[in-house]
């Protein structure tokens, strides 16, 4: 009987091993693509914000667009990210007239981050001052806000990547 209870024992261990790399496999590949879908998401925001500004790179959005997803997606049932009034953008240019406040709460959230930092931030600084984790799904879109405010000169972007204020 003892020896029937170890063989059993060791089968269901091999079972439940190979279960659990399947599993993990299976993780990896839904992580994979939140990460896909989110960063098509980023581009996505962008490219509507450009479009809808008359933005000259309205086309090379789309191209972007249409590498994230493997194609062209359906236009969804309402718009993503749209301004609150027509030809509005989301994030305004910074300039004069302009404060943080006319920027969205989680915008303005990253202008505190940057702007009480020491240095120059990586997304993924910003992403855990934000309390997200550092992984591919969370930091994408911080790192497209983080691209928009820098586009719109509100902070600086280094060419290695990091971000400075103004």
């Amino acid at each position: 009987m003892a020896q029937n209870l170890m063989v059993w024992l060791i089968e269901r261990r091999v079972v439940l091993e190979e279960r659990a790399a399947q599993l993990r496999k299976q993780l990896a590949d839904t992580e994979a693509e939140v990460a896909r879908l989110g960063a098509a998401e980023v581009v996505y925001q962008q490219y509507q914000e450009d479009a809808e500004a008359g933005h000259p790179d309205a086309a090379a959005w789309q191209q972007a667009l249409e590498e994230a997803t493997g194609g062209t997606p359906a236009a969804p049932s309402r718009p993503v990210g749209t301004p609150g009034a027509a030809s509005q953008l989301l994030i305004p240019h910074h300039g004069t007239g302009t404060g943080t406040d006319d920027l969205p709460a989680d915008y303005q959230k990253i202008m505190e981050i940057v702007a009480g930092s020491e240095g120059p931030l990586q997304a993924k600084d910003v992403a855990r001052e934000l309390g997200l984790d550092a992984v591919p799904a969370k930091m994408e879109p911080v790192r497209g806000k983080l691209r928009k405010l820098a586009e719109r000169g509100w902070i600086t972007r280094t060419s290695a990547g990091r971000y400075l204020p103004r």
